[in-house]
């Protein structure tokens, strides 16, 4: 039970009379407040509203917690920075940027055990799995919404883009896994059972279950896994009354399930064909499914990224952080983020890869006239070399329902609803489609012993259709999709090699929004350093230096885009010249 009652931290906002940061000669203090500890201090922890974390703790009058703001803090530098607890730790108790990261700027102050991150952590997690809430995420939308009014971030245009993030577990082999399983059940009985159970778990118990795999061969593994089935199941019955509510036994449950198929007509493993991408991959971590994707094996889950890129923006910020298990796809992520996105944003076209298209996607950007533009679409490109539907053109009503079409050939005609829901029919003259070269070739000729040609469609072909003449028209140079890449790298540059320190979807989503969160931090802090000198101080500038190079007999200076135009009986050096356009013209 939580015994510390919330009170909010105000401390960071009253001034002190004395400080550390008081010994800082004035360009450290100015150093300190102009870095990425200053801009998180200011961007982000002073942001953070602690009041949702109330329910957290208690409402009984008790000893006041560690502040929330300071405890989150610190999860979203562990995040970003990469490091590990114990890192996160000394970091906080000596480095005077991290201090002044959250709100500290005495040596000494605000100190805590480590045990109360642990503590915090362990709160998140139950409250999300009691009320599907995730806390931190409510936080990271919070913050980053006020940091996109403040920076007036434009958020009609939006980007995203999925990555695969690997959990922090060990790969077993089936074989071993099995095994695996076996032996936490044993660990999971009482002394007396263990001793009543001594014969039937004697093979499995004698060594690490990476031992027990290594000494047989690759034919053995069919039978022992045939033996250990008949084992699980007669753990499954047994223990059902002491231990069903176990967690262990649950996991045993569940691999048994995914591993065997156990009846009275058959009792056998699982083909390799037969066993599901969701089944258990660790015990460590029952959230990690499996995905082989391009030619490559991960084991963990899929990270979504989408953020702005409106080309007139100062600085672009990641706006949503979706994780799932990794065998998720990518079109139902963007229609699960589409609703909160629509509500926080102003977004009229967002940008994709074709891995994002679905009929759930569409159906919910054409209700909001968002307009979606891809990369490419999902499946088999057409055939140049045939007319094919991509050659064909359609005109829309405002709804946006088909209503005529062009062949290749020129021909005009009406396209109207067929019988099926979402079935269309177009009907072209048939004398001029029998006095056609391409019409063996056509969509729309004959079919099913019909004499007159007809070309019939769906909704959902005609969309595809126009999509992939979008792209078609449309340079690659001019898709700013591409971009997002480089954020996604971004957000996993703290991960080891793609491989995430933390195990499980909650602890995994959450490192992820806090290395989101820094690489916004530290965008911020990039605009605001290479903010240009304003055009007032870089004319004063020039005009100093313009004195200095005088000369006789020259033609006069203009500029289009500059605010200024300079004429005169003067000659300035070209450099010059074209240094002062550059300041003025940013």
């Amino acid at each position: 039970m939580v015994n510390a009652m919330f009170q909010k931290n105000e401390t960071h906002l009253q001034t002190h009379l004395f400080s550390t940061l008081d010994d800082l000669p004035p360009a450290m203090r100015e150093r300190l407040e102009n870095s990425w500890a200053g801009t998180f201090r200011r961007e982000v922890f002073q942001r953070l509203k602690e009041d949702p974390f109330a329910v957290l703790y208690s409402p009984r009058y008790s000893r006041p917690n560690v502040p929330v703001n300071v405890l989150l803090g610190l999860e979203i530098l562990k995040a970003g920075m990469g490091w590990t607890d114990e890192e996160l730790y000394d970091h906080f108790l000596y480095d005077l940027q991290v201090r002044y990261a959250v709100g500290y700027e005495q040596l000494g102050e605000g100190y805590f055990a480590i045990r109360t991150l642990y503590d915090f952590r362990r709160r998140l997690g139950e409250y999300m799995q009691a009320n599907g809430q995730n806390l931190v995420e409510a936080a990271f939308e919070q913050v980053t919404d006020e940091q996109v009014e403040a920076f007036q971030v434009r958020t009609s245009q939006l980007r995203t883009d999925s990555t695969q993030i690997a959990s922090n577990i060990r790969q077993y082999s089936r074989l071993q896994l099995l095994v695996e399983i076996v032996q936490r059940v044993h660990r999971m009985l009482s002394e007396a059972d263990q001793a009543y159970y001594a014969e039937l778990f004697a093979p499995y118990i004698q060594s690490k279950s990476g031992h027990y795999v290594y000494r047989l061969k690759a034919e053995e593994y069919t039978p022992h896994i045939q033996t250990l089935g008949g084992v699980m199941a007669q753990m499954i019955a047994d223990l059902a009354d002491n231990y069903a509510e176990a967690p262990t036994y649950e996991l045993l449950r569940r691999v048994f399930a995914e591993h065997f198929v156990w009846d009275q007509a058959e009792q056998r493993p699982k083909r390799p064909d037969e066993l599901a991408a969701t089944s258990l991959q660790a015990p460590d971590d029952p959230d990690a499914t499996f995905r082989r994707k391009q030619e490559e094996n991960h084991r963990g889950f899929v990270t979504n990224l989408t953020e702005t890129c409106h080309p007139d923006n100062e600085v672009q910020l990641i706006l949503k952080v979706h994780t799932e298990p990794n065998v998720a796809d990518d079109a139902h992520m963007l229609a699960q983020e589409l609703p909160d996105l629509i509500e926080r944003t102003q977004v009229e076209i967002i940008y994709t890869d074709g891995g994002y298209t679905s009929q759930e996607v569409d159906a919910i950007l054409d209700a909001h006239g968002i307009q979606q533009i891809q990369s490419a679409i999902r499946g088999d490109k057409p055939d140049p070399n045939r007319p094919n539907l991509v050659k064909f053109c359609f005109e829309t009503d405002d709804t946006g329902m088909p209503v005529a079409a062009t062949c290749p050939q020129g021909q005009h005609f009406a396209i109207e609803p067929g019988r099926a829901e979402g079935r269309l029919i177009g009907r072209p003259d048939a004398d001029t489609c029998r006095a056609c070269p391409l019409l063996n070739l056509c969509p729309a000729r004959p079919r099913s012993g019909n004499v007159t040609p007809a070309l019939y469609v769906s909704v959902r072909d005609v969309r595809t259709v126009l999509k992939r003449q979008a792209i078609a028209a449309t340079p690659s140079r001019a898709n700013p999709r591409s971009a997002v890449e480089a954020t996604v790298w971004s957000v996993k540059q703290p991960l080891d090699r793609g491989r995430l320190r933390v195990r499980g979807l909650f602890r995994s989503a959450c490192q992820m929004i806090g290395s989101a969160m820094m690489v916004n931090v530290r965008r911020i802090q990039k605009s605001q350093i290479n903010r240009p000198i304003a055009p007032v101080f870089a004319l004063l500038a020039w005009i100093l230096t313009f004195w200095t190079h005088l000369k006789p007999d020259s033609a006069p200076i203009h500029h289009p885009r500059g605010p200024f135009a300079i004429a005169g009986p003067t000659k300035v050096p070209d450099a010059l010249t074209r240094h002062y356009f550059q300041l003025i013209s940013c």
